[in-house]
Parts: C-alpha cells; sequence; structure tokens
C-alpha cells in the first residue's frame, strides 16, 4: 500500500512540473531579453530597483501604476538576472497544476492529470508563463483561493485572494463573488467577514502605504487611463472609425494635471462621462467587444517563438474590419504559422465542447452552488474589462474551465455515487439490508454514549 502512495505522489509531481518544463523550453527557445509585450519592461525595472535599494519607483514607470505584488516576487529572485522571473512564474505555473488535480479529484474525475496536459496545450498559459508577466502568479493565488474556499479554509482563502489582487488590480471586487457563495452556503456571518477583511488586506494596506508616501490613498493610478482609453476610447475608436491609438493620443490631449494621480483622476473623469454620454450606444457595442475573450490564444505563443511577425495593429483592425481582414495582416504569408493554427483551432473548439458538456452535466447532477459560482467567476472576468478584451482576460479561469471540461468527458463517479445513495435509499423503504443499514446501529451506541 505504501508503495502504491508512493508512486501514485511521484506521478502527481510529474504531472505537476510537466507544464513548468515545457515553459523553460519555451522561454530559452524564444529567448529571455526580448519579449512580445510591452508591459515586462515596467515589471523587470521594478523588480530590479526593489532588490537594490527596496525603492518601488523607476524611471519611465508611473508612481502608483503598478501594483506590489508581481515586483516583489520579482526582487526574491533578482540574484538569478534574467532568469529571475521563470524562478517566480514556472513554480506558480506547476503549483497551478498541483492545486487543480487536487481540485479535480474532488469532483472524482478519473485522471486527473489530463489536467496538466491541457496546460501543456495550453498556448496561451504557456507564453505569459514564459515571460515577465503577473497572470501566471495572479492565477495560482486565485486558485489557491478556491482550493482553501472548497476547504473550508475561510480566512486562509481570503488572503490568498488578496494577494492575487496584489499581482493584479483587475481582481479588487473579486471577493464579492467568494462571498455570495460563502452566502449561499450559509456560513457563519463571523466567517464571511473574515473572508472579507483577509480579501482586502493587502490592497488596503498598499493603498494606505501610498496615502502617507504621495498623499493620495489609491490602489493603483492605472483604473482612470483604462476607463478612458480602454471602455470610452474603444467605444468612440469604433463608433468613428478611427484607430485605437490614433484616438488614445486625441483622448490623452484632454487631460490635465500636474501629477500622474491628477491625470488619472481627469482620465476617469472624463471617461465616465463620455460612458454616460453614450449609455445605450456602449451597452449595444459591448456584445461586439464580449466576443473577443473567446479569442484563440495561440498567436502569442507564435510571436514568443519569433514563428511570425508579430504584426501591431492586429487587434485594431480586427475590432473595425473583421476577423479575415485581421487574420491576413497577422500572419503575412507564413504558410506553416496558418496550418498550426488551423489545427490548433480544432482542438480549440473540442475543448470548448467539453466545457459546455461540463457545464450541462453540473445542472443535470444539480450540483447548483458550484454552477452558479463557476459562472459568476467568469462573468467577473468577462464582463468587467469589457471594451479592452482579448485572450489574456480567460487565462486565469482557463484552469477551471479544464476542470470542467474533464468532467463534461471523463467517467465522473458522481453520476455513480448518486445512484447508489438512490438504491440505498430505495432497499431502506423495502426492508432491504445493506451495510449502512448495518453499521446504523454502531453509530446510534456510539452517539448515546
Amino acid at each position: 500500500m505504501p508503495e502504491n502512495t508512493d508512486k501514485r505522489l511521484y506521478l502527481n509531481i510529474f504531472w505537476a512540473a510537466l507544464p513548468g518544463l515545457v515553459t523553460v523550453m519555451v522561454a530559452i527557445t524564444g529567448g529571455v531579453e526580448s519579449f512580445p509585450f510591452p508591459d515586462t519592461a515596467e515589471y523587470l525595472k521594478l523588480g530590479k530597483n526593489l532588490a537594490a535599494d527596496f525603492s518601488f519607483e523607476a524611471p519611465g514607470v508611473d508612481l502608483c501604476r503598478r501594483v506590489p505584488g508581481y515586483p516583489f516576487c520579482l526582487m526574491l529572485f533578482a540574484g538569478l538576472g534574467n532568469y529571475a522571473f521563470l524562478a517566480v512564474n514556472v513554480p506558480a505555473l506547476s503549483g497551478i497544476a498541483w492545486l487543480g488535480m487536487r481540485l479535480a479529484e474532488k469532483w472524482a474525475i478519473k485522471r486527473p492529470y489530463l489536467l496538466a496536459l491541457l496546460l501543456v496545450l495550453s498556448p496561451g498559459i504557456i507564453t505569459l508563463t514564459s515571460v515577465p508577466l503577473s497572470e501566471t502568479v495572479f492565477s495560482f493565488f486565485l486558485i489557491l483561493s478556491i482550493y482553501w474556499l472548497v476547504n473550508d479554509k475561510i480566512f486562509l482563502s481570503g488572503l490568498a485572494l488578496s494577494a492575487a489582487t496584489c499581482c493584479r488590480p483587475l481582481g479588487i471586487l473579486l471577493f464579492l463573488v467568494f462571498t455570495a457563495r460563502l452566502i449561499w452556503k450559509k456560513k457563519k456571518a463571523l466567517l464571511i467577514l473574515s473572508f472579507i477583511v483577509g480579501a482586502n488586506l493587502l490592497p488596503l494596506t498598499w493603498t494606505i502605504r501610498n496615502y502617507a508616501k504621495y498623499g493620495r490613498p489609491v490602489f493603483t493610478t492605472l483604473s482612470g487611463f483604462n476607463l478612458l482609453y480602454y471602455k470610452a476610447g474603444s467605444y468612440l475608436s469604433w463608433k468613428n472609425n478611427i484607430p485605437f491609438d490614433t484616438m488614445r493620443n486625441e483622448l490623452g490631449e484632454q487631460l490635465q494635471g500636474n501629477d500622474i494621480f491628477e491625470q488619472s483622476a481627469a482620465a476617469g473623469k472624463l471617461g465616465r462621462r463620455i460612458l454616460l454620454d453614450n449609455f445605450w450606444g456602449f451597452c449595444c457595442w459591448a456584445p461586439r467587444d464580449m466576443v473577443y475573450f473567446l479569442m484563440p490564444d495561440l498567436t502569442p505563443l507564435l510571436e514568443r517563438l519569433h514563428l511570425t511577425a508579430g504584426n501591431r495593429g492586429t487587434l485594431d483592425i480586427l475590432r473595425r474590419q473583421g476577423l479575415r481582414a485581421a487574420f491576413q495582416h497577422y500572419f503575412n504569408g507564413h504558410t506553416g504559422a496558418m496550418i498550426a493554427m488551423f489545427i490548433y483551432l480544432c482542438f480549440y473548439c473540442l475543448v470548448f465542447a467539453a466545457i459546455i458538456a461540463g457545464i450541462i452535466r453540473l445542472g443535470l447532477n444539480k450540483h447548483y452552488p458550484a454552477l452558479i459560482f463557476g459562472t459568476l467567476l467568469i462573468a467577473y472576468f468577462w464582463i468587467l474589462p469589457v471594451g479592452n478584451l482579448d485572450w489574456r482576460f480567460r487565462m486565469p479561469v482557463m484552469p477551471l474551465l479544464f476542470i470542467l471540461a474533464l468532467y463534461g468527458l471523463s467517467g465522473s463517479k458522481i453520476n455513480h455515487e448518486i445512484h447508489e445513495k438512490g438504491s440505498v435509499k430505495n432497499n431502506m423503504k423495502k426492508g432491504g439490508c445493506n451495510a449502512s443499514v448495518i453499521q446504523r446501529p454502531k453509530t446510534l451506541v456510539a452517539h448515546l454514549q
């Protein structure tokens, strides 16, 4: 028995490590100094400055633009130089695989290791892990929070969610979704309060730090600019058929302020005014943008491996001129990349068909709390960033979607267990004898004692 347990443990470790090993191969092949994402430079600068003099300021990075979680992680491994981000991201991805397999086991999925294989076959997740970006660490803390939540470690779940928010400010309102689940499960008010405190502890601490240092109680100065550029600006770009960069520059020229804090506040104010003036138009346009949440995620991997030219402006062309024009612009005659995209699209459609099957099975098996919680979680990452949606916003929930796909495809024991319970009840009604009936007197005696 111990040998079987050890063997299973070693296999689980192997499967959990596999996505990380593939990521290292991709990073080395694509290089660890040039990345197809503009945000990477800011994270690297902040990580190096934190390691040098514990300063969260860096040339070219606006004050309080980035939240502290990911740069602090990079600081811990600054001695590894260009490989510091891999020392952070690779264990985080393996942690996602490990926790995801444990969650799959809770749903009695027969082959939970297939989750690790799906992570390997997820080009978006692999690409984001192979560059210095915060998505993978954010996703790790998110799934850790969910894992602790389903194991009734409520305060720890809140702390993990708090750490996730400090990696990506997108998670600032995510605690409301978790709180709704706790209320649905009729948890004690004190436990719910402890979760809310834990989930907001680190963001609140960072906001207090900014107030003490700069006199401004802000969590991030990105929020105002995101509202103006990526919601109001994206809508106006589509409405007036103006390239997004041009529209962004026009809106930026209207901003006034002596520092980044005033400019961010002015951007938020202008963005809200534009959205209110175009409220119904924005609501009618929003579903068009929501489609991009489902974008295939192979193209970033092709860019990372230098298999495509990485033509910029593709997303803008997609939004204004459609899929065909964007496809031609991006690949620019790369036949091999186009074939790889076609093969991946077939696999991509199969995975989403399995996800739909999983959703249907959840409903048929009457797992309504899980269904509602999962729906709210997906909706959060789908609806909140409307205006700037692309495949990256889907990545935090992809491990959970993969679990759902496996649940939809694998021979889960849940239906069998439900059938067995029904048979036990029927036998009891008919006066039948079974193990549960035989054990009941022992339980009664123990209770009386």
